[in-house]
């Protein structure tokens, strides 16, 4: 699949990560598709450091992470702690679990 979509000149593929997923199911991705790979699924910062590198993907992408984590780049630039996430609270319709999360304390 990964060499069809080579073909047909898509830009990127995003990738949701398993351990189920055999490294040699990535490795063939890689080998097939010169286009941007984008890889998620509950990654940390040490993670994704270590899945780019890898080498199999170009960009990790952090879902539940950054929603829980509006200082995101800060935190991870300052190498501190993230929140957990509120599962409880994710993809619901209210604001809860989207504007409550606390920031890390700004110092001058």
């Amino acid at each position: 699949m990964a060499h069809e979509l080579n073909k047909i000149g898509i830009a990127y593929i995003h990738i949701c990560f398993s351990p189920k997923i055999a490294q040699k199911t990535f490795d063939e991705i890689r080998a097939g598709f010169s286009g941007t790979i984008i890889i998620c699924n509950g990654n940390t910062p040490e993670s994704a450091a270590d899945t780019l590198a890898k080498g199999f993907a170009d960009l990790v992408a952090f879902g539940r992470s950054f929603l829980a984590n509006p200082d995101l780049d800060v935190r991870i630039a300052n190498n501190t702690p993230l929140n957990a996430v509120d599962f409880s609270t994710l993809y619901t319709p209210d604001a809860q679990g989207y504007t409550d999360y606390p920031k890390l304390a700004v110092t001058a």
